[in-house]
């Protein structure tokens, strides 16, 4: 399924668009984002249609700071249950790792990571994009980086503060507006997304320490948003077997349906020792066998579902995967002794 963010990451949207003199409801119907979606503080958007809303609206309205002055009007409670794990941490040091470990609760599609390295005097807070939206992310990029800064803020009580920021892509707003927003310097077209502060102040004690919370917090996360280490040759799987029979199971569909460029997927199932064809063609074999396994399907029906536009395909598929015709792998699955041997 493509990557999904809960609906809390855009609050404060409309009210700032309004602001800006532009058209929310116009902009929303745009990105095919339900208005209806901020009323619901679960409910969960797909991470490219907000991706495409922040790059029009700040296309659209003028505003190249879009991102930045959306995450002015947000804090820490867009986290939604990850905030409380957060605020009842013991220092602001394990409030950051809480969120490196539980982000997809909050944004499938980003990865958060706290490095403090021995003998550096810096801690670093580090962002990828996880699902693929190519050069034009530069606003949700921003945005997550003027989150963070909001988030560090408030939990260190306005005690800790950026050293330094980076950013991937080059300048969208002036050096000024980013200088206001983020209060720091920033590096721009560098390796990734990422932002410093003193390494001492991952030790800062925050206020609403509360272990017992604290536990609580992180057991309701643990069980009710399990984390998916999924590979990607079995996320492949299960798009390829959602989409065999629509006729719209090819690599651009499937690459779109992961929030991934058809090259990346490829580079990627290629460094995993696969290719989408051996992927695709097993999910065949395996479903040709379950089907084939109920007698009272027709072939033609087995030869659609697995996106074959004839039943001859289907006949030398079997011959390639069974060593022989459809309807006598069928014969064979549906004896008497073949239930014996399954049972």
């Amino acid at each position: 399924m493509p990557a999904m963010v809960r609906a809390q990451a855009v609050r404060g949207y409309r009210a700032l668009v309004a602001e800006l003199g532009g058209d929310p409801a116009r902009l929303l119907r745009a990105a095919k984002i339900k208005s209806t979606a901020f009323d619901q503080p679960a409910s969960l958007i797909s991470f490219g249609a907000v991706v495409q809303l922040l790059e029009r609206s700040a296309r659209d309205l003028a505003c190249p700071d879009f991102g930045l002055r959306l995450a002015e009007r947000q804090d820490i409670g867009i986290l939604g249950p990850l905030a409380v794990a957060m605020r009842y941490s013991a220092t602001v040091g394990e409030a950051m790792r809480c969120a490196s470990k539980y982000v997809y609760v909050y944004n499938a599609a980003i990865g958060f990571s706290v490095r403090a390295d021995k003998g550096e005097d810096q801690a670093r807070f580090s962002f990828e994009i996880l699902s693929e939206h190519g050069p034009r992310c530069a606003q949700m990029i921003e945005h997550g980086v003027g989150v963070t800064c909001r988030i560090l803020s408030m939990l260190a009580a306005g005690r800790s503060h950026p050293r330094q920021v980076w950013l991937p892509h080059p300048a969208v707003a002036s050096r000024a507006s980013y200088r206001r927003h983020l209060g720091a310097p920033v590096e721009f077209k560098a390796p990734l997304a990422a932002l410093a502060i003193d390494r001492g102040d991952l030790d800062l004690p925050l206020g609403e320490h509360n272990e017992e919370l604290r536990a609580l917090a992180v057991d309701y996360l643990d069980v009710h948003f399990p984390a998916r280490h999924t590979s990607l040759p079995a996320q492949v799987r299960t798009v390829i077997e959602r989409l065999l029979g629509t006729g719209a199971c090819g690599y651009t569909e499937v690459a779109d349906a992961l929030s991934m460029h058809p090259r990346t997927l490829q580079r990627r199932l290629r460094e995993e020792g696969t290719t989408f064809e051996d992927i695709k063609d097993e999910a065949r074999r395996d479903l040709a066998q379950r089907y084939l396994s109920y007698p009272d399907v027709p072939l033609a029906q087995v030869t659609a579902v697995l996106d074959y536009s004839e039943q001859s395909a289907l006949t030398r598929s079997c011959q390639r995967w069974f060593h022989t015709t459809p309807s006598a792998l069928r014969a064979n699955l549906t004896s008497p002794t073949a239930a014996v041997a399954s049972a």
